[in-house]
């Protein structure tokens, strides 16, 4: 999954946020539920309730469809996503999109990501924070692995 977004809050009705906008999340997961990893073999637990999205099933490469396919996302949803403070989310609890990207800094000097002005107006209105991972370009050695 190269875009997704996470919405994870202390107190956020994950369940009662999901049953009114009926969105459908990859992921779902309730505060105090045990994680699908473990650390120093002890198993962890969510401090918070939240869900994750796909919003974009572009390669790594493809950055400008990653973003096109956000910027359809968060139109089609505006008005659910809006609802997002009255299921508990606390204003500094932010929703973040992640988009993950290949880096290119092997090949060039210096790698620079356009973010258009349509996106940064929905995603701020929104009060959705936007992180950009830079992932190691996979090679042929790497795919087979």
């Amino acid at each position: 999954m190269s875009c997704i977004l996470i919405i994870e809050g202390s107190n956020f009705d994950v369940n009662g946020f999901l049953k009114e906008t009926e969105l459908n999340p990859y992921q779902k997961h309730l505060k105090g539920d045990k994680r699908p990893f473990k650390k120093l073999n002890k198993p962890m637990i969510y401090e918070t309730s939240g869900c994750r999205f796909e919003l974009s099933k572009a390669d790594f490469n493809d950055f400008g469809t990653q973003r096109e396919d956000a910027i359809q996302f968060l139109n089609q949803n505006y008005e659910k996503l809006e609802k997002l403070n009255a299921f508990g989310l606390e204003k500094k609890e932010i929703p973040v999109i992640g988009f993950g990207i290949e880096n290119q800094m092997t090949d060039f000097w210096c790698q620079t990501e356009y973010l258009q002005p349509e996106l940064l107006k929905l995603t701020g209105n929104l009060n959705i924070g936007v992180e950009i991972s830079l992932y190691h370009p996979a090679t042929d050695e790497n795919e087979t692995e």
